[in-house]
């Protein structure tokens, strides 16, 4: 039954990503591998007390590119941005910004499934900019959820 479940969480995810406002068409089957991956992740932070706050956000870069995506943090609240890229995608980054240039946070390890610690000093829009670092394909797929606690 509990794996039963879990694929149908995997699928609606992947139909989330298909379909979903804030996100890219993302073409299957790079949808079903990114809900798969957002979903590992996930299980782990709710472990840890967080619930989704928003996403999934996702697109699709060609090595180098950036795209960034608008989200609502709130003064206080504790954030993790987690993110992934599909299995031709060897590092992706996620930066935090606020007023369009300033840094408030990111992750930038080499590595496909970065993680962005943040608690916001003030309540606003912020942007969180993907950067496919290293990519194997033309392009590769990312995706990302923000989590709250």
């Amino acid at each position: 039954m509990v794996s039963g479940f879990k694929r149908a969480f995997a699928a609606f995810a992947a139909l989330a990503l298909l379909a979903g406002p804030a996100a890219a068409q993302v073409p299957d089957p790079f949808a079903r591998e990114l809900a798969q991956k957002l979903s590992q992740g996930e299980a782990l932070l709710r472990e840890n007390g967080y619930q989704r706050a928003a996403g999934p956000f996702a697109g699709g870069l060609n090595q180098g590119g950036a795209r960034r995506h608008t989200i609502m943090l709130r003064v206080g609240q504790d954030y993790r941005i987690l993110g992934v890229c599909d299995e031709r995608c060897r590092d992706v980054d996620l930066r935090l910004f606020i007023n369009g240039d300033q840094l408030v946070a990111q992750d930038v390890l080499t590595d496909a499934v970065p993680i962005v610690h943040v608690r916001p000093a003030v309540t606003g829009n912020y942007e969180v900019e993907a950067v496919m670092a290293r990519c194997n394909g033309a392009p590769c797929w990312y995706a990302f959820n923000v989590y709250s606690r």
